[in-house]
């Protein structure tokens, strides 16, 4: 679970980073860093995938989401990535992501759409992502039930 949770960070960053129409509400744009990330299995065992990932590459506590009003979203991968840092940044060029309601849709060409629910609590916007409304969505196995994502606004 450990190394899917890794790979669906990674695919989730490319799917936010490469959609394909705009526009995002106030309450989304600015940078962002994500702070906590959960992984539930179909038998119902929670994952942390964040401190698997930070176990894996420590430098991620310090990579950023800026989310711009037209849709587009830039990730700022610190220097401390090493090689890293230029195959994550070139991954999330050209992206776009858009709202309704409190589902955010990403888009892309090259990866199946994805719906997460949004939810806001102060400073933090938390993302939800549910497998059996995203079928066409890689799950390794069958063997992820959700995703929670949260972010804290800096």
């Amino acid at each position: 679970m450990k190394n899917a949770g890794i790979f669906l960070l990674f695919l989730m960053g490319w799917q936010i980073n490469n959609s394909v129409f705009a526009q995002l509400p106030s309450s989304v744009t600015g940078t962002w860093k994500r702070t906590a990330m959960t992984s539930v299995d179909i038998n119902g065992t929670a994952s942390d995938d964040n401190a698997s990932m930070l176990k894996a590459m420590p430098c991620a506590k310090n990579i950023t989401y800026t989310f711009k009003a037209d849709g587009s979203i830039v990730t700022n991968v610190p220097d401390e990535c090493g090689a890293l840092k230029k195959t994550l940044e070139s991954m999330n060029g050209d992206g776009k992501c858009t709202m309704t309601g409190n589902k955010l849709i990403v888009t892309s060409s090259k990866i199946p759409t994805a719906t997460y629910q949004v939810d806001f609590k102060g400073n933090m916007m938390i993302w939800f992502f549910d497998y059996s409304t995203n079928p066409k969505t890689l799950n390794p196995g069958g063997k992820s039930k959700s995703m929670t994502i949260v972010y804290t606004k800096i």
